[in-house]
């Protein structure tokens, strides 16, 4: 089984947090609302991977990375290959507005009550409960 190091970030941002959905048919985790955040590329360091991922994904800048947790999952990847996620959280202070991209195809600021209503990645959930938000 093949192991994917990964940093993620909550962004909050007046109560609410920045959630995308990914498609039904793009993995891993697809059709569930995910925080953004990616693969660490060889010789970056988290802090690195993160505000590239944030800014690949979101177009947004992010400030006052602050490390919150781990977690590790097994999922199919985005070729149907088994693999081991190891998801490096953090939380961070956005700056300016997002811009939708590519990555997906819906991107919203959530507010932290209604979590609990949407279908999220596993490893989104440990996090969530882990800060007090499910």
């Amino acid at each position: 089984m093949k192991t994917r190091i990964c940093a993620v970030a909550v962004i909050e941002k007046d109560g609410k947090i920045l959630l995308g959905r990914k498609s039904k048919d793009r993995g891993p985790y697809p059709n569930t609302w995910l925080l953004p955040g990616g693969g660490i590329e060889e010789g970056e360091s988290l802090e690195e991977a993160i505000k590239r991922e944030i800014k690949e994904e979101t177009g947004l800048g992010v400030k006052s990375l602050k490390k919150i947790g781990i977690n590790e999952d097994d999922e199919p990847n985005k070729y149907g290959e088994m693999t081991h996620y190891i998801f490096h959280g953090f939380k961070a202070e956005p700056l300016g507005e997002y811009v939708k991209t590519d990555e997906f195809p819906t991107i919203e600021w959530v507010e932290i009550k209604n979590l609990g209503s949407l279908s999220h990645a596993r490893p989104s959930i440990n996090l969530f409960k882990e800060l007090g938000y499910l």
